[in-house]
C-alpha cells in the first residue's frame, strides 16, 4: 500500500462524500495500473538484456490483476506480476543452477559460434543430437587433455570441436534484478500518488 499523503486524503474525501465505493474502485484501478507498467518494464528488460531463442521468456511473464468486489476491505486490494518461468527467479537473483540427474551440458563457445550472446544453432540444441556416441551420430564423448569431458563433433576431416561441457554438476548464474528493476518505477510513492489521483479524477467525473 502507498503512503497516504495531503493530495491523496483531500481526493479521498472527495470519493467518500460521494460514494465510498469509489475509493476502492480507484484503489483497484491504481493496483493494476503499476502492475501492467511493471510487466512492460520487464519484456522491455529483457528484450535487451536476454538472449531470447523463441518467445517462451517473454510469454512466461503474467500479470495478475485485481477485481472490484463490493463491500472488500481495501487491505485486501493487490496486483501482482512475476513469471511462470522455472529459470527467471535465478535470473532475478543470480545463484548455482545443479544437475538434477547427472552432469550439466553446458554450452561452449564454439557451440554458440564464436560469440557468447549468440543462440545455439538448431543442430547444437541437445533434442537435436540424437544418441550421442552410437553408429552414425556425428557427436560423440571425449575427454579432453585437462580432464573435462564433453559432447564433441567433426569440423573438416581433421579438426573436432567441443559443443558441450559435461563436467560439471553445477554453474553460477549471475542475477540479473530484472524483475526489482522493472517494478522501481511503481514502488516510489510519487509514482502512486500519481496514479491513484489519476483515477480518482475518472471515478468522479463517471458519476457526473
Amino acid at each position: 500500500m502507498f503512503s497516504v499523503t495531503t493530495d491523496v486524503k483531500a481526493w479521498t474525501r472527495k470519493m467518500n462524500r460521494v460514494n465510498k465505493e469509489l475509493l476502492p474502485k480507484a484503489i483497484v484501478a491504481t493496483v493494476n495500473t503499476a502492475a501492467k507498467g511493471s510487466l512492460a518494464r520487464s519484456l522491455k528488460i529483457i528484450r535487451q538484456d536476454f538472449t531470447l531463442r523463441n518467445e517462451y521468456t517473454k510469454k512466461s511473464l503474467i500479470v495478475w490483476t485485481s477485481k472490484y468486489k463490493p463491500g472488500r476491505s481495501i487491505d485486501r486490494i493487490n496486483a501482482q506480476v512475476g513469471t511462470k518461468s522455472p529459470y527467471l527467479p535465478i535470473q532475478e537473483t543470480g545463484g548455482v543452477v545443479r544437475a538434477k540427474r547427472q552432469r550439466i551440458p553446458v554450452p561452449t563457445l564454439a557451440g554458440r559460434r564464436g560469440k557468447w550472446r549468440k543462440p545455439i544453432p538448431p543442430a547444437l540444441r541437445m533434442n537435436r543430437m540424437g544418441r550421442i556416441g552410437t553408429a552414425g551420430s556425428k557427436f560423440f564423448f571425449l575427454t579432453s587433455p585437462g580432464g573435462k569431458k564433453g559432447i564433441f563433433t567433426r569440423k573438416g576431416k581433421k579438426k573436432i570441436i567441443k559443443v558441450r561441457d559435461i563436467s560439471r554438476r553445477s554453474y553460477r548464474v549471475r542475477g540479473t534484478k530484472w524483475h526489482s528493476r522493472s517494478t522501481e518505477y511503481y514502488r516510489q510513492r510519487g509514482t502512486m500518488e500519481r496514479i491513484f489521483i489519476h483515477h480518482a479524477k475518472r471515478q468522479l467525473v463517471k458519476i457526473k
